[in-house]
């Protein structure tokens, strides 16, 4: 594959009238507040956000003081002169200026995800070694491997942690690390050990976390309505004023989920999320996270548990050395490694990671699931590729017995979730009373 890094700078294609007109001395603002010219009623936009001016025959776009910042072509910035074919964005609202009329594209979730030939080295250590595939719109990836192989590399490179050192990673068309500032907010990740303040209740560690993530000027009120939508949506509510302490490892684990969802992130990793859990806990995540993928999120799951990879859309498999031994449909992957368990498959890339990884990439599997596909999607930009790629498999299709009901969108940066953990408090953050 060859990753073209012109698609850094794409933008989507614009099929609606314009929200706005720039006349020659106006002024568009934008923000939360009803009064705005633009509304966005979006709890990561302030009440007040920006505007554009006329000035000089120029269109300027001016930060009104937001919280979350204002991003022009992928930077943040606090005001810049915007010309035709600039894009910006306001939360998750992406606007498109042609010199005088805005368009506007909303992320709503559903993206799409390429990695092409990612390769991570630290100091003399291979970590990761091309590693390359694509994932389509409310898809669910199972990644598997010897310990040691470099999943947990591949997830902190696909999620901002982890630059790599060659290859690129594109988010819905975009450079992720070019435009990280902008697409961060979009990502979430559960890391494998919960971070959470354990002396809080569920309610009061979501209410403190959705203070510090969301626009200063967002009513209390707001911001716990955010949180029971959360709590009801992960069926949390018989636990809401339980201590963290208190609960089992599968409910601290969804607890560490809701973190993720006050946002509604388009792209959600989980690194270990059924570490320790007993097998009908762990299938309960996986059906869970089969839910988030469903209903329009791009869902990576780091797993040691082979239970259920056939809720997966996509199953991977590291070989030790970081290199990639297969990727494509779970119902394939025993038959390509010529194995009958998912135990002799492990022996084989732990022992043999040279041969598998030259194997694969030679395969048709490789073709069709890796080669073909992922340079469709770098080139259309989240539109669907043709019939190389199935359809990502329902919760029904994968057996699951749980309400529609239980889930919904996700988001939140790592960083965030060390905030409700036990640790200093910064001047300027709210009391865990006030929230």
């Amino acid at each position: 594959m060859t990753w073209n890094g012109q698609n850094s700078t794409s933008t989507p294609a614009v099929e609606r009238a314009p929200v706005a007109v720039l006349g020659p001395a106006g002024t568009i603002r934008i923000g939360r507040d009803p009064g705005n010219d633009i509304v966005l009623p979006d709890l990561w936009v302030s009440g007040k956000h920006a505007e554009i001016r006329r000035s000089g025959g120029e269109a300027h776009l001016v930060d009104l003081g937001s919280t979350n910042g204002v991003h022009l072509n992928g930077k943040r910035v606090p005001r810049g002169v915007l010309t035709a074919g600039d894009r910006f964005t306001v939360g998750r609202h992406e606007f498109l200026f042609d010199g005088a009329h805005l368009f506007q594209h909303d992320d709503q979730g559903p993206t799409s995800f390429v990695a092409d030939d990612i390769t991570v080295d630290i100091g003399k250590a291979n970590l990761l070694d091309d590693v390359s595939f694509a994932l389509h719109q409310g898809s669910l990836l199972g990644i598997i491997g010897p310990s040691g192989c470099g999943k947990s590399t591949l997830v902190k490179a696909m999620t901002g942690f982890q630059k790599p050192t060659r290859g690129g990673l594109l988010y819905d068309g975009r450079d992720l690390y070019e435009n990280y500032s902008e697409l961060r907010h979009r990502i979430g990740m559960v890391p494998q050990d919960d971070v959470l303040h354990r002396q809080l209740t569920v309610q009061r560690a979501l209410r403190f976390a959705a203070a510090l993530r969301f626009a200063d000027d967002v009513p209390r009120k707001q911001r716990r309505e955010r949180v029971g939508e959360v709590i009801e949506l992960l069926g949390l509510q018989q636990r809401a004023k339980q201590r963290i302490d208190t609960l089992s490892g599968g409910q601290r684990k969804r607890t560490s989920v809701a973190l993720e969802l006050l946002t509604e992130p388009s792209l959600l990793a989980l690194d270990e999320p059924t570490s320790g859990l007993d097998p009908a806990l762990d299938k309960e995540v996986m059906r869970e996270l089969r839910l988030l993928a469903d209903r329009g999120r791009t869902v990576v799951v780091v797993t040691h548990s082979v239970l259920h990879l056939d809720i997966c859309d996509y199953v991977m498999v590291l070989c030790m050395g970081g290199r990639m031994g297969y990727f494509g449909p779970p119902d394939e992957l025993l038959g390509f490694f010529g194995s009958e368990d998912y135990a002799d498959v492990f022996h084989k890339v732990t022992h043999e990671p040279q041969r598998w990884a030259h194997e694969f990439r030679a395969s048709e599997i490789y073709r069709r699931y890796v080669g073909d596909v992922a340079q469709e999607l770098a080139r259309a930009k989240a539109q669907e590729s043709g019939a190389a790629v199935p359809a990502p498999r329902s919760a029904a299709t994968a057996g699951s017995a749980i309400d529609d009901e239980a889930l919904a969108p996700a988001v939140e940066e790592p960083v965030l979730a060390a905030a409700t953990a036990p640790v200093a408090v910064a001047v300027g953050t709210p009391a865990v009373d006030d929230v």
